[in-house]
C-alpha cells in the first residue's frame, strides 16, 4: 500500500474544510507539491459524499473539519481513498472521546483502524495506513519532549508538567469574543486548565501513567507559533549531554525534528513558516528534573505540514516532499 505508481501522474488530493486555517495551509502546500495536486475542495459543514470523491478521482482526502464531520467523512470515503484527518475524531478511544468531546463516537470501528500520525514514532505504520489521525499541535510539542525519555526509561513516577503557549490561529477560525484582537493583543491567558482534550492524547502516545501529566495551554497575542516548556522528573541523575544523546538517537531519522546544540533553546522565530519542531534542554540537578523546550508552527508541524508529511509516507514519497 505504500508505493505510489500512477505512471508518473500526480496524486489527486482533496481537502475538506479548505476555508479554515489548517485546511487553507494544506491546500497551499498541495498546490506547490511536486508529486500531488489539489484536485477538489469541500466545505467544513458537510462531509464529501462518496459520489463527490468518485467524481474527483481522489487518491487521498484531507479532513480539516469538526470531529463529527470527520467521522462521517472517513466512514463514507471509498475503499481506495486514503484519509488524513486533522480533527480529534480518531486520536482517542471511544470512551475518552465521549468524555472530552461531550458526544458519542459515531464510527468506533474506524478507531481500531486509524494510525496515529506522528511520524517521529509511527512512520512505518503510517506508510501502510488507510486512515491517519493527525496529532494536535500541543500534543506534537509535548510528545517531542516526553516520549524519548519515557521510552528509554529515564522518567521517574512524579508528575510531568507541560506549560504550553500557542498563537491564536490554533483555536480555529470561528468567531468568539475571547479570541477578538482587542482581547488578545498585549495579553496572555491560560485556558482549559486541567481539562484540555490534548491531555489524554499526550498521555496515551508518550507512554505516561494515566494521572502523570499536568498540562496547561495558553494563548499568545501572535497569529501562529507554539512553544512548550516541559518539566520531566528523572529516575536517576543525568548530565545534559547524556539526555541530548537520547533525543538525538530518537530523532535521528526525523528530518523535521531538530535537537539544538547547547546552550541554544528554541523560539518562535526559528520555526514559524516551516515544518520543524525544535528542541533544547537544561537539567536542574538539585531536583533531578529535565527542562525541555520545544517549538513549532502550530499550522505546519502542528497541523497542515505534518498532514502532508503523513501523505508522503502513505504513498511512498520522500518525507520532505513539498515541505523542505
Amino acid at each position: 500500500m505504500n508505493n505510489y505508481s500512477h505512471g508518473g501522474a500526480k496524486l489527486r488530493a482533496g481537502v475538506a474544510g479548505a476555508s479554515g486555517y489548517a485546511g487553507r495551509e494544506v491546500a497551499r502546500l498541495l498546490r506547490a507539491h511536486p508529486a500531488a495536486e489539489l484536485a477538489a475542495e469541500f466545505g467544513s459543514a458537510q462531509p464529501p459524499t462518496p459520489e463527490a470523491a468518485r467524481a474527483a478521482r481522489l487518491d487521498v482526502l484531507f479532513l480539516a473539519t469538526p470531529p463529527e464531520v470527520s467521522m462521517a467523512a472517513a466512514a463514507a470515503a471509498e475503499t481506495g481513498v486514503r484519509v488524513v484527518d486533522l480533527s480529534g475524531a480518531f486520536r482517542l478511544g471511544a470512551e475518552e472521546f465521549a468524555h472530552w468531546y461531550r458526544l458519542p463516537h459515531a464510527a468506533p470501528a474506524l478507531l481500531a483502524e486509524a494510525v496515529y500520525g506522528w511520524p517521529e514514532k509511527n512512520a512505518a505504520a503510517i506508510a501502510g495506513a488507510r486512515l491517519v489521525s493527525n496529532p494536535g499541535c500541543y500534543a506534537t510539542a509535548a510528545l517531542t519532549a516526553a516520549w524519548p525519555l519515557a521510552q528509554a526509561g529515564w522518567l521517574a513516577a512524579g508528575p510531568v508538567v507541560c506549560d504550553a503557549k500557542s498563537g491564536a490561529s490554533g483555536a480555529g477560525k470561528g468567531l468568539r469574543q475571547d479570541l477578538h484582537f482587542c482581547e488578545l493583543a498585549g495579553n496572555c491567558k491560560a485556558y482549559g486548565v486541567l481539562e484540555h482534550r490534548h491531555t489524554p492524547e499526550i498521555v496515551r502516545h508518550a507512554g505516561l501513567a494515566p494521572d502523570q501529566l499536568l498540562f496547561t495551554p495558553h494563548l499568545l497575542p501572535v497569529v501562529r507559533g507554539l512553544i512548550a516548556t516541559t518539566y520531566l522528573p528523572l529516575a536517576r541523575p543525568a548530565a545534559p549531554e547524556a539526555l541530548l544523546e537520547v533525543y538525538r538517537a530518537a530523532y535521528a531519522a526525523s528530518p523535521f525534528t531538530r535537537v539544538l546544540p547547547p546552550p541554544e533553546l528554541p523560539d518562535l522565530n526559528g520555526v514559524v513558516g516551516a515544518n520543524y519542531c525544535d528542541l533544547g534542554l537544561r537539567v536542574h540537578a538539585p531536583t533531578q528534573t529535565a527542562v525541555v523546550v520545544t517549538s513549532l508552527d502550530n499550522l505546519l508541524k502542528g497541523a497542515a505540514g505534518q498532514a502532508v508529511e503523513n501523505m508522503n509516507l502513505m504513498f511512498g514519497l520522500p518525507r520532505a516532499a513539498g515541505l523542505a
